[in-house]
């Protein structure tokens, strides 16, 4: 048996980097690993992990702006003032368990990559710019992922014009 790259099998070094993660974000949450929060926080690094985001930086950025979605079943959890978007909300009509995980994989990424918060016009105007291009036919990760920076540079470049 081979592995490949959509392989939900984690390596030793995989584990060893996916466990340093978990740490520094425990530490810097300031949570107990025996926390139903803490179990939260590990399903949620281990789920975006196995999608593909491997970066530590970026798995840290998403468990922080997400730590209200990751923390959802308790509610002794952590919570930002505003909701957090999600492509699971904006998509109106039925989607595969796999391709919601894409969506949301590449509006995670414009958003660490842009400095979106994860909440607010802008990031709805994005993910629905997101599923709108999916809908469209733009099935593709990384064209759907080029296609919404080229959404935020040219709204930010108008942006600046104007003012």
């Amino acid at each position: 048996m081979s592995l490949t790259t959509n392989s939900k099998v984690l390596l030793p070094h995989e584990i060893n980097q996916i466990e340093q993660i978990f740490v520094d974000v425990l530490r810097g949450l300031g949570l107990s690993r025996n926390s139903e929060a803490a179990e939260a926080i590990a399903r949620r690094i281990i789920s975006c992990y196995q999608s593909g985001t491997r970066e530590s930086g970026a798995l840290k950025h998403m468990i922080g702006y997400y730590k209200s979605a990751a923390l959802e079943e308790n509610a002794d959890s952590l919570s930002h003032g505003n909701q957090a978007v999600s492509i699971r909300e904006i998509a109106d009509q039925p989607l595969s368990a796999d391709e919601l995980d894409m969506l949301q994989r590449t509006f995670d990424r414009v958003c660490i990559w842009c400095s979106i918060p994860r909440y607010g016009k802008r990031a709805d105007r994005l993910a629905r710019h997101i599923t709108e291009q999916f809908r469209q036919g733009l099935w593709d990760e990384a064209a759907l992922f080029e296609s919404a920076m080229w959404l935020e540079g040219n709204l930010h470049v108008t942006r600046t014009h104007d003012a």
